[in-house]
């Protein structure tokens, strides 16, 4: 009968790639987790990992093996730890971006039960990361296709065309066509080289892709914030970042579409984990002070 260890073993080596490293995160040496690795190997008949120089790659049996016990384990080490910790609560690994957690979920989880541990990074990155167990819940700003992650709406950005107190659009008037041409002869800062937000905004505002280049790409909404304030250009931002600097006069919204250009912001966890306890809580709670 396979021994719930070499399940833990498995796991760890399945995560991190290589046995050094599952070795050292569990805190055993290397050949007692390969002991683990090749009992369970044994039991279930047939080998779990291709052995490579610097990987340990999963075959199809391993891979369909994790997706099967990885949940199982991950509930009972949860488990364990709330016993060692008492009426702490639970620990959640939540992934967010960095200018939403600050600025948006900060106050939420100042009052949470729960034990957080943050992790910052974009969507994609961290729904993978999600998908793989080695997070708890991510609040997404994208709706990506990811099998067996459930999506629930959290909350709505909206975009708003920002510049320095000093910057205009010179001979625009209140048409799309001539707004479009005022903004394509200005300074421009993004997120990336493809424009994200900008691209959105542009889009929806004028039913094409945007003909420019940005002058400067900063991958910190934050920084792009600082730099429109100091007149280093023009971005689009969400609102939630720049509203209080428009209303204090160090900013300036340039121009408003007629349909505001918003997002969905999206709170996502495995839908195996409707039945955790803490992981089911913890997103019962958060989206309630939505």
């Amino acid at each position: 009968m396979a021994d719930f260890e070499w399940f833990r073993s498995f796991v760890a080596i399945y995560r991190m790639g290589t046995v050094s490293a599952a070795a050292a995160a569990r805190h055993m040496t290397q050949p007692a987790l390969s002991q683990h690795l090749a009992a369970l190997e044994a039991e279930v008949g047939e080998p779990l990992f291709i052995r490579r120089p610097r990987k340990m790659v999963p075959t199809e049996r391993g891979i369909e093996l994790y997706n099967q016990v990885a949940p199982a384990v991950d509930r009972l080490e949860r488990t364990t730890s709330e016993l060692r910790k008492g009426s702490r609560g639970a620990t959640i690994r939540l992934g967010a971006p960095p200018e939403y957690f600050k600025e948006r979920l900060a106050a939420r989880l100042a009052r949470c039960d729960e034990r957080i541990i943050a992790t910052f990074g974009k969507t994609a990155d961290l729904l993978d990361l999600l998908a793989d167990h080695r997070l708890d819940a991510v609040v997404a700003t994208q709706h990506l296709s990811r099998r067996g992650l459930h999506f629930a709406r959290l909350d709505t950005e909206e975009f708003w065309l920002v510049g320095g107190p000093g910057d205009a659009l010179p001979g625009a008037r209140d048409t799309p066509e001539t707004v479009r041409a005022a903004l394509e002869a200005q300074r421009w800062i993004s997120y990336g080289e493809d424009l994200p937000i900008i691209r959105r905004f542009w889009l929806e505002s004028f039913g094409e892709r945007p003909g420019i280049s940005a002058s400067l790409i900063v991958p910190d909404l934050h920084a792009i914030a600082a730099l429109v304030e100091q007149g280093a250009g023009i971005s689009v931002l969400p609102s939630y970042l720049v509203e209080r600097r428009v209303q204090e006069g160090r900013m300036r919204r340039l121009w408003t579409p007629s349909r505001p250009v918003q997002n969905e912001i999206w709170l996502v966890f495995r839908s195996v984990d409707r039945t955790d306890a803490a992981v089911s809580r913890f997103v019962r709670r958060l989206l309630a002070r939505s």
